[in-house]
């Protein structure tokens, strides 16, 4: 704003003498030709300084020398030789020393009100027994003190509740600081509890399976130990061959089991990646069938074509699969079945169905069996946060979790998920992450992978 006044003095001033030398052709006082040189430019020097980004020097010079200037003009010359444009030469300097606080302000005011008067004064001394002069002359003075005190408070005003606006918004940008760094610390304290929640969760799940586990585990090697008691008792070279390359299978079925489940247990934090869900099924298959005893029949319902890509963090979708199952097992304590299966809904959604023939939920538990800490289970038995953080999980991907449950009529849970696009690139790096992990479970156990 400050420039805009400048460019305006600078061009009125010069322009404004040379109308009044074509009036009075060239009949000028020689002190006005210089007061309008010296003051002109001043102006274009103060607009130079605002340019280079020093405004407030530049209004504090334009201020104090348009007083200076102006404290010549009217003591010589009168109030009257001034004529209507007078304005134009007091307002632009109130517009500078509003830049400069309200202190500056009402100090310009009253020294230019000290200037009307004095130039009143010597408008009023060559006719002073004039009574209707001296009249004339004193209610020029007090119109234009007046106006000029009411444009100077009008514009103090406009700078007091300019500070005020200023101020408040700068308490209510401190007050949304302080609650974004508060929802930021939350944020964060959520992240890592659910964290936290979930390797607890995964933990839980590993201790379900270890029991299962450990039936197939000692199975295996009572296999290792057969063949090599049968590889021992012969001399033959080939059948002794043949008993060391069964023995290995065992080992390494072994071995699969439990890198698995190990696998399982990291405490990674959440790697979301698009994946077929089909073939992760299929995969999880045998710690689904785990979980459940010999009187529950597992069915999987999967189509290995299909090709439905979903985006999600891979062991936090067996987390919830599990979780699902083992909800299930406990619904079916004297046996049943459960059914998982994987369908394209819609074109744009994938659906995953656990269905199972238990004891069902009534109206009431379903309507609450997502949130947190609700649990039908006997005290000690359950922290009623699965299904909980498994809705969120599904949530924050996107996608939904519907329920269908009565009572005696078992229950159904549908995972609806956006459908992605499965490129070669997630192929390749879902296979390097494979390898990857293979070969940290190789080095994890010294010696495997040197039999022929």
């Amino acid at each position: 704003m400050l420039q805009w006044v400048l460019v305006f003095c600078g061009v009125y001033q010069p322009l404004s003498t040379a109308i009044a030398w074509w009036r009075f052709d060239g009949l000028l006082d020689s002190v006005s030709l210089w007061l309008t040189a010296v003051h002109t430019t001043l102006l274009w020097s103060c607009f130079v300084a605002a340019r280079r980004g020093a405004t407030r020097l530049a209004a504090v010079a334009f201020v104090l020398g348009s007083l200076l200037v102006l404290s010549v003009a009217y003591p010589r010359w009168g109030l009257a030789l001034q004529g209507p444009q007078h304005w134009l030469q007091l307002l632009p300097v109130l517009i500078g020393a509003v830049l400069l606080g309200r202190r500056v302000l009402w100090t310009a005011a009253a020294w230019m009100a000290a200037l009307v008067a004095i130039g009143a004064w010597q408008d009023a001394q060559p006719l002073l027994f004039a009574p209707g002069h001296v009249v004339g002359v004193a209610l020029a003075a007090l119109s234009a003190v007046l106006g000029l005190g009411l444009v100077a408070f009008v514009v103090d005003q406009a700078l007091v509740a300019l500070h005020e606006s200023l101020a408040l918004a700068r308490r209510r940008g401190s007050d949304l600081a302080q609650v974004r760094d508060r929802l930021l610390l939350e944020m964060e304290q959520r992240e890592r509890q659910q964290a936290q929640l979930l390797h607890a969760q995964k933990m839980e799940a590993v201790g379900r399976l270890a029991s299962s586990i450990a039936h197939d585990f000692n199975h295996l090697l009572a296999l290792v130990m057969g063949h090599a008691g049968r590889g021992l008792a012969t001399d033959d070279p080939d059948e002794m061959k043949a008993a060391l390359r069964s023995a290995e299978a065992a080992a390494r079925r072994a071995g699969a089991v439990s890198h698995r489940l190990v696998d399982f247990s990291r405490h990674d934090d959440a790697w979301p990646e698009t994946f077929d869900a089909v073939e992760a099924i299929a995969e999880l298959a045998p710690m689904l069938r785990q979980t459940f005893p010999s009187t529950v029949d597992v069915a999987l319902d999967l189509d290995a074509g299909t090709g439905l890509a979903i985006r999600f963090d891979r062991a936090q979708l067996e987390l919830v699969l599990l979780g699902l199952a083992t909800n299930a097992q406990q619904a079916m304590p004297d046996g049943g079945r459960f059914t998982l299966s994987v369908a394209l809904r819609a074109p744009d959604r994938v659906e995953i169905v656990a269905r199972d023939t238990g004891r069902g939920m009534d109206a009431a538990t379903r309507a609450r069996c997502l949130e947190p800490f609700f649990t039908t289970r006997p005290a000690g038995q359950g922290a009623g946060l699965g299904l909980a953080v498994a809705a969120d999980l599904v949530r924050t991907a996107g996608g939904d979790i519907e329920i269908d449950s009565a009572p005696g009529e078992g229950s159904t849970f549908r995972i609806v998920l956006p459908l992605q696009a499965l490129s070669r690139e997630n192929n390749v790096s879902r296979r390097t992450r494979r390898t990857r992990a293979s070969g940290e479970d190789a080095q994890r156990q010294p010696g495997a992978g040197t039999a022929n």
